[in-house]
């Protein structure tokens, strides 16, 4: 059963969305997590508004003892149609966008969790945020200038750029909203999930898809006084793909590509969060391309449908790379610009 209800800043609930025509929530690593709902005009919303910057809270029950939260956060967006209605809301990593600081910070050598622990408590010195600061581990230093009036989220942004392992996430624990800023750390899941060329009804991976690409690949990399070659590639190929390196601190990429998956199950989608880990088994049909390893949970999508079927697509891969969809970014810079 889903449960949806609208609280103002006192935590009260307001409304109650009892019928929806469809939900979807989509969460990345190092994004904000993302709802779209729509639902029939209501009685009630025609006596008292929903307005932007509400709390909305959805949770799922399976019985009256195991209720999961799928979502918290802030209205962003409200659309009235004649027959129905579209609320969108994003969750407390983006409210982290329009929290900016109120001057300049200069940080010479200074470990990453001390930079974020700083800032949030001055953040929350100014006005209370409405998450509490979890685990903030990572010791990578940084030397950066952050300007007046740039945003904590921006902050957070520059601090994953700088260290490529560290994860941001929102989480919920015992219904209590909580910042993370880690490095290196993880829940390996239980179980595997598998897929099988020769028996796919009996396998919980639906879709896989494995790329091999020239994106991001050399085999040859220029050092000024020595030269790093991939001699495997080069003596196959009889190419070299060569790159300088000025700073003396790359390495040649990994000879291997893994693929992504999208496991679509009805079970298994509430006991973990974005970063996790999960063994994955994948016999491809290909003699030379059967595949086992440990993957991280990138993405994960939920959809509800009007008679509360949850289906959830869920993106595995074996390290994390940024989407680069140009409008992301556009919208992005146009939220910095605000």
């Amino acid at each position: 059963m889903l449960t949806i209800q609208i609280k103002n800043w006192n935590k009260k609930v307001v409304a109650t969305i009892n019928n929806i025509y469809s939900l979807q929530v989509d969460e990345e690593v190092n994004k904000w997590c993302k709802v779209k709902l729509r639902f029939p005009v209501e009685e009630w919303l025609q006596k008292k508004p929903v307005q932007k910057a509400d709390r909305i809270t959805i949770a799922y029950s399976f019985n009256i003892r195991s209720v999961v939260r799928i979502f918290e956060g802030y209205i962003t967006d409200i659309t009235l149609k004649s027959t129905e209605v579209v609320i969108e809301a994003e969750n407390w990593l983006s409210y982290m966008q329009y929290r900016i600081i109120r001057s300049d910070k200069n940080y010479e050598n200074v470990m990453i969790k001390d930079v974020i622990s700083g800032l949030f408590n001055e953040l929350n010195n100014i006005y209370e945020l409405p998450v509490l600061l979890w685990v903030n581990d990572c010791e990578t230093k940084i030397t950066k200038k952050f300007e007046k009036w740039e945003s904590f989220f921006d902050i957070l942004k520059y601090c994953w750029e700088a260290e490529p392992k560290l994860v941001v996430r929102i989480i919920n624990k015992e219904w209590i909203n909580y910042l993370e800023v880690i490095q290196d750390w993880w829940e390996v899941l239980e179980w595997v999930w598998e897929f099988d060329a020769m028996n796919v009804k009996g396998t919980n991976i639906v879709d896989w898809s494995w790329k091999d690409s020239m994106d991001e690949f050399v085999s040859t990399i220029q050092k000024e006084s020595w030269v790093i070659n991939n001699d495997e590639f080069i003596g196959r190929t009889k190419l070299i793909f060569e790159e300088y390196d000025k700073d003396w601190d790359k390495a040649l990429p990994s000879g291997s590509s893994l693929p992504s998956i999208t496991v679509s199950r009805d079970t298994d989608w509430w006991n973990f969060y974005i970063w996790d880990r999960k063994n994955i088994r994948i016999y491809t049909g290909y003699e030379w391309l059967n595949l086992e390893y440990l993957g991280l949970i990138q993405q994960r999508k939920l959809t509800v449908n009007a008679t509360n079927d949850i289906k959830a697509e869920i993106k595995i891969t074996q390290e994390y790379k940024a989407d680069t969809n140009i409008l992301d970014l556009i919208l992005q810079n146009l939220r910095k610009k605000k």
